[in-house]
């Protein structure tokens, strides 16, 4: 399956229109940062993948095209760089540091919890 609807390809087309990033963000209201996520795919300027979605349909209108063709290539893309990222490292809790959760774990059996 060929996915033709792409960062590159949307570059290509604003380049095209002879639209600057500066305009396109005027116009749709959508940041030149996420603007220039899109076409260069850096999916993690993004808080998520609605937001990417939401961006990339809109930047897809603006520039002519059907944003639900548009959003399933980018979609495809934005799940395949979800896929291959890793897991955010598991924080382990020392008694000595101080958290809320050591403070628990010090308090003595059968008394309940003040907090």
């Amino acid at each position: 399956m060929t996915h033709r609807y792409r960062g590159q390809f949307l570059k290509n087309l604003r380049l095209q229109k002879n639209l600057s990033l500066r305009r396109v963000s005027d116009e749709t209201r959508i940041t030149t940062w996420y603007l220039a996520g899109i076409e260069e795919e850096h999916f993690d300027r993004f808080p998520g993948k609605f937001y990417f979605n939401s961006f990339a349909k809109q930047y897809a209108s603006h520039l002519g095209l059907d944003p639900r063709e548009v959003a399933v290539d980018l979609e495809f893309a934005y799940d395949v760089w979800e896929s291959r990222k890793e897991p955010a490292p598991h924080k382990e809790v020392s008694i000595g540091d101080g958290s809320l959760i050591s403070l628990l774990q010090l308090r003595p059996k059968g008394e309940a919890s003040e907090v």
